[in-house]
């Protein structure tokens, strides 16, 4: 999450710098270094918002409905609750 800013991230990709592309209904994943460092980067199809050529700009964007992504950041205290009431507990027996 350390290049993640605003909630977004650009990932500017070639051909050759990408191992094991797979691009899905679902998902595009594929693995990558970033900084150096080995990733498998694994993102659903319902969040990329574009796709694009850097050679010739050449692309297309896809619709983004920003309350779907709203809904899920927003806390519900009765989901708290479920969550308080399903956790297994630990008591001490003597």
């Amino acid at each position: 999450m350390e290049f993640v800013k605003n909630d977004e991230i650009v990932l500017n990709l070639s051909i050759e710098a990408c191992h094991q592309l797979n691009l899905d209904n679902d998902w595009i994943s594929f693995q990558a270094r970033f900084g150096g460092i080995p990733r498998k980067i694994m993102v659903p199809v319902s969040h990329v918002l574009a796709i694009y050529a850097r050679e010739n700009g050449q692309g297309m964007s896809f619709p983004f409905d920003a309350g779907k992504t709203n809904k899920s950041k927003e806390k519900n205290p009765a989901d708290d609750e479920k969550l308080k009431a399903s956790r297994p507990s630990l008591t001490i027996v003597k």
